[in-house]
């Protein structure tokens, strides 16, 4: 009995950090629009639709964060894919780790489109994505492709570039980026940096919101 409890015990720890994790990518995901430019054409009225695939638990906390927010003065939709085909023409489009046969297929229908594609994988960048999350001292971190946010003709704030653990294609500021002021509707000011900061309030979510089960 005491065995079966120390292995229930150890499940629900890794599936409590699983999701904490997920919750921590779906802050990120939710506050990158902040920190990226869009070309005007891309910039159409309607909904700033954030695509997601293979992670559904990243999608269903960013259907919870959406609630009462919007972004570039927009409502936030997001629409969860199961295959490249179904991918279309998102703002965001973030695709879970584990699913480099997609990238495959998504490269050349990306090519050129305004997306800020948003991987998982450990060669992320080299399959064209413009932000990669990687785990750093057992937090989420990114990088960033400079070279592929031209390609997709979209600019990166040097803010978030600040806080990007890697920087291709370009070089990296060396001042500290912090909050500003109201991003998370608190008083932080600039007391906390931008990448700790959605850190925390990611795992402050997975706190809030339990996992099933």
């Amino acid at each position: 009995m005491i065995l079966v409890l120390a292995v229930m015990g150890c499940a629900t720890a890794v599936q409590a950090q699983s999701f904490s994790e997920d919750a921590v990518r779906a802050a990120y995901l939710f506050r990158f629009a902040g920190y990226v430019n869009w070309p005007e054409e891309a910039q159409a009225t309607g909904p700033f639709l954030i695509a997601v695939l293979g992670a559904p638990t990243v999608a269903q906390e960013l259907q919870r964060l959406r609630a009462g927010h919007q972004i570039e003065g927009r409502p936030i939709e997001v629409r969860e894919v199961h295959t490249a085909r179904d991918v279309g023409k998102p703002q965001i489009l973030y695709v879970g780790p584990g699913h480099a046969q997609e990238l495959r297929l998504l490269s050349p229908e990306l090519a050129g489109s305004s997306i800020l594609l948003v991987t998982d994988e450990e060669e992320g960048l080299n399959w064209g994505s413009v932000l990669n999350f990687v785990e750093l001292d057992h937090r989420v971190r990114f990088e960033v492709s400079l070279t592929a946010a031209e390609r997709a003709h979209l600019k990166i704030s040097a803010d978030l570039l600040t806080v990007a653990v890697r920087v291709r294609g370009g070089r990296r500021q060396t001042r500290d980026s912090c909050m500003p002021q109201g991003m998370f509707d608190d008083d932080s000011g600039c007391a906390i940096s931008l990448a700790d900061a959605i850190e925390q309030r990611g795992r402050a979510w997975a706190h809030r919101w339990k996992a099933p089960g």
